[in-house]
């Protein structure tokens, strides 16, 4: 079994949802009307002998147009937030048909009798262990990587202690640290799929994909750990 290791790159996730940019640009003459009737009418109901004078009404026009201002501003940034969620949804839509690591534990023998996984550690181990299961549960092949780095590791089964090329396998991964066992939480499995397709919904983009197993899962951009070809 070869392996090796190479800097996690998760596609990043997509932005939360927004006002829209009609509610904001009502809300913004809303604002404009009610500014303009409250400054008419302390206009009319001022004292005549203490004017308002042309001095406080710029000031208070330009209170207006800092308002309308930031509404604008924020105007602008959801229309940002919009374009840049259909980029996203373009973007993921290109893995289509792709294969990717993805968390998972199943395993699929490919034509050449080889299978690709790979494993997320949270932290070194002086020691790292792999079992390759049948579907039975049975343990058909173990093998000692012995020290690994934190980080991505790429995996690949030989086909050693197969009883067929159409069965799916599963595989577990434990690992050790001056004889102490790395918690499971600190040991990501991860398993190679098929994207199927993608969905966007409230404003996340995530991919619908097929595992070894035949499961569909829905998984996010940020669990797309590797793109293969």
């Amino acid at each position: 079994m070869s392996i090796s290791s190479v800097t996690a790159n998760p596609i990043a996730a997509s932005s939360a949802t927004s006002p829209s940019a009609s509610t904001l640009s009502t809300s913004n003459e809303q604002n404009q009307d009610s500014f303009i009737q409250l400054l008419v009418a302390q206009i009319k109901n001022q004292d005549p002998t203490k004017p308002l004078s042309s001095s406080d009404m710029t000031a208070q026009m330009s209170q207006l147009n800092m308002v309308s201002g930031i509404n604008q501003l924020n105007t602008t940034l959801t229309s940002m937030a919009g374009n840049n969620q259909s980029t996203i949804g373009l973007q993921a839509a290109s893995l289509i048909g792709h294969s990717v690591l993805v968390p998972g534990n199943s395993l699929q023998l490919n034509a050449n009798g080889t299978a690709q996984m790979g494993v997320q550690l949270e932290q070194a181990a002086a020691d790292v262990q792999i079992n390759i299961l049948d579907s039975s549960g049975a343990v058909i092949h173990t093998q000692d990587l012995g020290a690994q780095a934190a980080g991505l590791q790429n995996l690949t089964w030989d086909g050693s202690g197969a009883t067929t090329s159409n069965s799916p396998y599963t595989f577990t991964v434990t690992g050790t640290n001056a004889g102490t066992v790395i918690p499971s939480s600190a040991i990501n499995p991860l398993e190679v799929a098929i994207v199927k397709n993608v969905t966007m919904a409230g404003g996340v983009t995530s991919l619908n994909v097929i595992s070894a197993n035949s499961t569909v899962a829905n998984v996010a951009l940020a669990d797309i750990y590797e793109v293969y070809n």
